[in-house]
């Protein structure tokens, strides 16, 4: 299985956009996860209603399977569902429960998947991934960025800054910071709610075009 993983230093960064921006590139071939890290206090809970299964976890992790709950209206999971991709599902995990979760994903529910992609920050250092793509945006607040976010900007195979609505000097002042941590490689500037044949600059949608032919290829 080869898996793309994409990152964000918080929510906002426009992560969601990109990852639907890639399944739009490769409609009914690419299995979709959320993942979604649980805390007692369900601060990083994406959803606000008191039903919401953050609220209700019991375990370690949950999986939700459910395609009416995945496919609801102006949720993640909905868009990517929207979007193009094979299949969708949301994994919610206390912090230290995403090795135990992805065991149970990959040996028990994504036994037809070829090519996965998988939004969340936590769980990367359990997946390994094959391309870390990592979305920015200087339009998210310093203080809502998440712990691990120059971590994972130093080891992404690629990092984009969004543009949508931004201030020139702003993304400017972002793309600069992130080529001083990045060994002088600045990262492009690509406006991520258009389709991935639109983005300007062309390496990541060549490595995904590239990943993908790999799987055709293994697949003969």
């Amino acid at each position: 299985m080869r898996i793309i993983s994409v990152a964000a230093p918080g929510n906002g960064s426009g992560k969601t956009l990109a990852l639907a921006a890639i399944l739009g590139a490769y409609p009914g071939r690419i299995d979709a996860v959320k993942f979604t890290t649980v805390f007692k206090d369900g601060v990083n809970c994406p959803r606000t209603e008191k039903a919401c299964a953050c609220r209700s976890l019991h375990g370690r992790f949950t999986i939700v399977t459910d395609q009416a709950v995945l496919g609801e209206d102006e949720t993640d999971t909905g868009r990517l569902t929207r979007a193009g991709a094979r299949s969708v599902l949301w994994c919610l995990a206390q912090p230290d429960a995403h090795a135990e979760a992805w065991n149970h994903l990959r040996d028990d529910l994504l036994g037809g998947a070829r090519v996965l992609l998988t939004e969340g920050n936590t769980v990367v250092p359990v997946l390994d991934p094959d391309l870390l793509i990592v979305v920015m945006s200087p339009q998210l607040a310093r203080g809502r960025w998440k712990p691990d976010a120059w971590t994972l900007v130093e080891r992404a195979h690629h990092v984009v800054i969004n543009n949508h609505r931004s201030d020139p000097a702003a993304l400017e002042a972002l793309a600069t910071e992130v080529a001083a941590v990045r060994n002088g490689r600045r990262p492009p500037v690509e406006d991520v709610s258009l389709p991935l044949r639109a983005w300007a600059d062309r390496t990541l949608p060549e490595s995904l075009r590239l990943l993908m032919e790999t799987d055709l290829v293994e697949r003969r």
